[in-house]
Parts: structure tokens; sequence; C-alpha cells
């Protein structure tokens, strides 16, 4: 009995061993990864910009307007208004958006949002299409280069997703923009790096009309995003990551709104990892390495939550250690090390400004607030697609 919750032991500590190299390689191939300048080879096509929203009211219009100074005459901003009950609709129009409307009760879901903002371009589509969501902003150009980018290269194209504390917001907001900026800079420009390809993100993605209209996108998966990118990447149209193009979007003031946003992406995450990680790596062990790197990368989970599962190995391990079963303490060890290391130099490579020295004292709250995240509240949020309760509107 004993050997057998030995050998179990060693096979923990030698899958957080792998996981933990990964995440640590993608950190070290994103030190060289730089923002190019993109000058497009074709003249500008037409844009269309679909922002799905649910009960947006409080925002829409200003969305609406930043996304307008991007545009021409044109081009077209469809506001999808997703089984609303507020005003979201008749604010997005006089703000320069065609706003439609979509009830279905029974259909909830941000995949079925962009599926009719699709429909409705059919009948006079655009040469792109950009996915924003109605709380972030694109900065100067964004739009326009994502647009051009994705018709250049015909694949997606996914925009630097970045989200700010909110004023006056404490320090548990600061190392949630770094976790934040972790995963969508650090993280995806060195899986970039690693494999030819990256990870859809949600906000700011770019399609060229051939390939998104021809992909079925209605569903009620809560991380749509993701299983697009893995719909990509089968398709052989891997998705690709414009540092020079950057979409932001601010944190929750709330604890709520905090703890069903991390709740939608952590849970959805690993529902996906779980059901899609052994195909792709299947495909991967066929000499699919886009598929094969994407595996790895599901494989590693929420970085507070692989950092709890490591640190339980690591003590298990020291335990079967003291009966003369050292082989996965050491392990263990190696793994700890990896993650430690990964997390210091990409926060020293890139993460400084977002998560200064001082702040790094909110690090305890934000790992408490996990909690809520993997409690009841936020199993429940994760399960369906709803409005972040922000707080402060």
């Amino acid at each position: 009995m004993l050997s057998l919750l030995y050998t179990l032991l060693t096979l923990a500590a030698f899958a957080a061993l792998i996981v933990s190299l990964f995440l640590f390689l993608e950190v070290i191939a994103a030190l060289g990864v730089k923002s190019a300048p993109f000058n497009a080879q074709r003249p500008r096509g037409r844009i269309g910009v679909v922002i799905p929203a649910h009960n947006e009211q409080e925002i829409v219009a200003a969305t609406v307007a930043a996304v307008r100074a991007e545009l021409r005459d044109v081009d077209r901003i469809i506001v999808v208004a997703d089984n609303c009950d507020d005003d979201t609709a008749a604010l997005a129009r006089p703000a320069g958006a065609d706003a439609i409307e979509r009830q279905d009760k029974s259909k909830c879901g941000k995949g079925y949002a962009l599926q009719f903002g699709v429909d409705h371009l059919r009948q006079s589509p655009p040469d792109a299409i950009v996915f924003i969501d109605a709380d972030c902003r694109p900065a100067p150009g964004a739009i326009a280069r994502l647009a051009a980018r994705a018709d250049y290269l015909q694949r997606p194209v996914q925009a630097l997703y970045l989200m700010t504390p909110p004023a006056g917001a404490g320090l548990k907001a600061s190392v949630s923009a770094f976790a934040w900026l972790f995963m969508n800079r650090v993280r995806m420009s060195g899986l970039q790096q690693l494999a030819g390809a990256t990870r859809l993100t949600g906000s700011g993605m770019a399609f060229p009309w051939s390939l998104i209209s021809a992909t079925p996108l209605a569903s009620g998966e809560i991380v749509e995003d993701l299983g697009l990118t893995i719909r990509m990447i089968e398709a052989g149209a891997p998705p690709f990551l414009d540092l020079g193009a950057v979409v932001t979007s601010e944190l929750p003031r709330s604890d709520v709104g905090a703890t069903t946003q991390r709740a939608r992406w952590e849970h959805g995450s690993l529902r996906m990892a779980a059901r899609m990680g052994p195909r792709l790596f299947l495909k991967g062990l066929k000499g699919d390495g886009k598929s094969l790197a994407m595996a790895f990368d599901l494989a590693i989970p929420p970085l507070t939550l692989l950092g709890a599962l490591i640190a339980g190995v690591v003590l298990l391990s020291a335990v079967a250690a003291l009966f003369g079963a050292a082989g996965a303490f050491k392990i263990s060890l190696w793994a700890l090390a990896l993650f430690a290391g990964a997390v210091a130099l990409g926060w020293f490579a890139f993460g400084r400004e977002v998560l200064p020295p001082r702040a790094l004292k909110g690090l305890g709250a934000y790992i408490l607030g996990k909690a809520r995240v993997y409690g009841d509240e936020g199993r429940r949020s994760a399960k369906r697609w709803t409005r972040t309760d922000r707080g402060g509107e």
C-alpha cells in the first residue's frame, strides 16, 4: 500500500515538474519578444466591429464612441444587446453603433451574441471583424492594426489585452493586474515564440471575414475565447499575438465583481483543459507541434492554484522522505524552484510597474480572495455569462 502511495506521489511531483518547466520556458521565451511595427501590404479594407453587451447601459455609449473614433464611414459597429433588460441598445445607437437585440433566455452565452453579430453582417460583409467587449477601450490605432494584420495573415490576431486597477483601488488590485499581465503578455508571447501560436483572450480579437464567417460561434461556453483558440489551431489558422495593438479594461471595484470575473475564467479554463487537453496532447504526439504546445499550456492551472498544488506535493513528499522515499521530494523541490523562478522573472522583467515592490504586501489578500473564486459563489457564477458587477458605476 505504501509503495503505491509513494508511486502516486512521485507521479504527482513529476507532473508538477513538467508543468512548471513549461511555464518557465514560456517566461524565458517572452523575454525576447518586443512590439514590432506593422505596415499593411494592401489597402485598408472595410472593418466590422462587434461588441457583445449584456446589461451594459452604464458604459456602452463610451465604448462605442471610443471605437467610432478609430473607424471610417465605411466601417461598421454592431452592438449586440444580448438578453438585456436595460437601455443598452437605446444608448448605443446615438453613440454611433447599429444596435441589434437578441432575446433567447434558453441560449445564454457570449458565443451566441458573437454569432448574432456575425450573421447580421452577412448581407454586406466587411473584410475583417474585430470583437471587443463592452467594458474595453482600444488604444489609438489598435482596431485598424488588428484588422489589417488579420486580413494580411488570413488568421486570427489577438491584441494585448490588459487590466488596469481603478482609481483608489487597494493593493490587491495591483496583484490582480499583474496576474492578468503575466497571463496575457508574458505567457502568451512566450507561447507564440515557442509554438508559433497564442491564445485568444476574449476581447480585441480580429479575424478575416472568410475565416470567421465559416466558423460556428454560437455556444454557452464561458471561456468561448479558449474554445475558439483550439478550433482555430485545429483548422490550421493559429492565433497571432500583436503586442503593438493594446486593449484595456478596468478591474472591478467590488469584491463580488472580481470574484465573478476570475471565477468564470478560472473554472472555465480548468474544464476546458480537462475536456480538450488529452485530445490536443494525442494530436501533438502525432507530430502537431502547435497542438502539443497548447496541451502543455492548458495543463498550467491559474498561478495561485498551481502554487498551492506544488506546495501540497512538497509537504506530502517531505513526509514520505522521512520514511526513506526521497525521490518525490527532490522532484517536487525542482518543480517549486521552476515555478517560483518563472513568477519572479516574469515580475522582474515585465511587472514592476504594474506591481511595484510596495504593493507586494497585497499578495496575501489576493490569495485569500481565491477562496471565494473556488467556493460556492465562484462555482455558481462560472456556470453562465453574467454581467460583471464593477461597483462605483
